[in-house]
């Protein structure tokens, strides 16, 4: 019996499906290097074993950015702007239990994603062709896209959930062929009475 449930190939491509609608219903002019890149950093947050900066606040990255070396200052003005974005777009209720606000992390992100297109040009010709000075510019809609792919995966069916109970009570192979490519290892399966 086939399952009507899909499942994507990959974390990438199930954020970038949803980057791409979420693009669209906000109605944004971004690019699709600009848009790769929030897929990527949604893939990248959504690892568990993912390493967290040591330092726990946005003012403290910058006070190391601004002092590091032009390779350490892409990595730390990235990891600020990324942070800011993350947070505000996908977790901005969490704001209101801090002292500082969304546009505080909007301004914060901003401004660091516009300092790794200035690192950029000025020591690495120009690499990634002007996606983080898109990013700075478009900060706010980079937001409502996040922002829009929380929603998204709010209302969409637990998907796992829905090819499991096809698996548990068709004992469907390609339920649990699906399964199993999601990383999930399956019980062994009651015998029908």
């Amino acid at each position: 019996m086939k399952s009507d449930v899909e499942l994507p190939s990959s974390l990438f491509d199930w954020f970038h499906e949803r980057v791409r609608t979420a693009h669209e219903t906000v109605g944004t002019d971004l690019s699709t290097d600009s848009e790769l890149y929030l897929t990527q950093l949604l893939v990248e947050r959504a690892r568990a074993d993912r390493p967290q900066a040591p330092e726990s606040t946005l003012a403290e990255l910058h006070a190391r950015a601004s002092k590091a070396s032009p390779s350490e200052q892409l990595r730390t003005y990235r990891e600020l702007g990324d942070r800011s974005l993350y947070t505000v777009g996908y977790f901005e209720e969490s704001l209101s239990r801090r002292t500082v606000g969304p546009g505080y992390y909007c301004d914060m992100g901003a401004a660091a994603y516009a300092r790794v297109d200035d690192v950029f040009r000025r020591w690495f010709a120009g690499a990634f062709d002007g996606t983080f000075r898109e990013l700075a510019e478009k900060f706010r809609d980079c937001v409502r896209i996040v922002r829009q792919v929380r929603r998204s995966v709010d209302d969409e069916p637990d998907l796992l959930m829905r090819l499991f109970d096809d698996w548990r009570t068709t004992g469907s192979d390609e339920a649990a062929r699906r399964l199993r490519a999601a990383g999930l290892v399956l019980p062994p399966r009651p015998t029908e009475a």
